[in-house]
């Protein structure tokens, strides 16, 4: 090779391995699913990845990537998890105070107390309305989003169980929730937005028929219908 390829090489090099560290000190998160074994993750198989070699965080995953089958019918998703066992794994691929995160429809990341099968579901949950849906995700209010995760993990902290009104506070309160900014709504660090969207999504989904009612909405999503007119 010329002279002058090679160093025209070198510097194609180098600015990649320049723009793959920038990456990864501005978005860890991307980096860390992208590489995880840079992060002192180890692969258990089947796209599972955590800080110790733990059968039993393959578990989780299973379990959890069962209950979204159950629900469904069957699972379109194939997630990248990320595991961490200590506080400091979770901030170095750039966790917050959250239990866990999803990102898109490809990957999440589960925090030491998040390492359990309702957090892995809830997650795991939202990854697969998002790929269910492409590019109609964005008709889906937030609240709606996060409601339908709750119900789908079965969290005991925002539902009652199965088998009659799932709702821990009054329907009425509950609807607050529906014209709200998901982000800003309630005190900081407050989860009772949570325990609203559980109730209002519940009913939702009783009114439509159950988990084939929100294949329905899919359909109807992803042929060109707004959220509001599937109320």
């Amino acid at each position: 090779m010329p002279k002058r390829r090679w160093i025209i090489t070198g510097v194609v090099a180098g600015l990649l391995g320049l723009a793959i560290g920038a990456t990864a000190v501005a978005a860890p998160s991307i980096a860390a699913i992208a590489c995880p074994q840079c992060y002192g993750l180890s692969s258990l198989g089947d796209g599972v990845y955590a800080e110790r070699d733990d059968e039993a965080y393959h578990r989780i995953v299973t379990t959890a990537e069962q209950r979204i089958s159950d629900f469904y019918g069957g699972r379109t998703s194939d997630a990248r998890v990320l595991i961490c066992a200590t506080p400091e794994c979770y901030r170095s691929i750039g966790g917050g105070g959250e239990k866990g995160q999803a990102f898109g429809r490809w990957a999440l990341r589960l925090s030491p107390d998040g390492a359990n099968e309702t957090i892995a579901t809830h997650e795991l949950a939202h990854i697969e309305l998002h790929k269910r849906l492409g590019s109609a995700s964005e008709s889906v209010p937030d609240w709606f989003d996060e409601g339908l995760a709750v119900l789908i993990s079965e969290d005991a902290r925002y539902l009652n169980p199965a088998g009659g009104d799932r709702c821990r506070v009054p329907y009425a309160e509950a609807t607050a929730i529906t014209g709200a900014d998901w982000a800003t709504f309630g005190a900081v660090g407050s989860d009772h937005k949570y325990l609203l969207a559980a109730c209002v999504v519940s009913h939702w989904v009783d009114e439509h028929g159950g988990p084939p009612g929100i294949l329905t909405m899919i359909g109807d999503l992803r042929a060109g219908k707004t959220f509001t007119e599937l109320q």
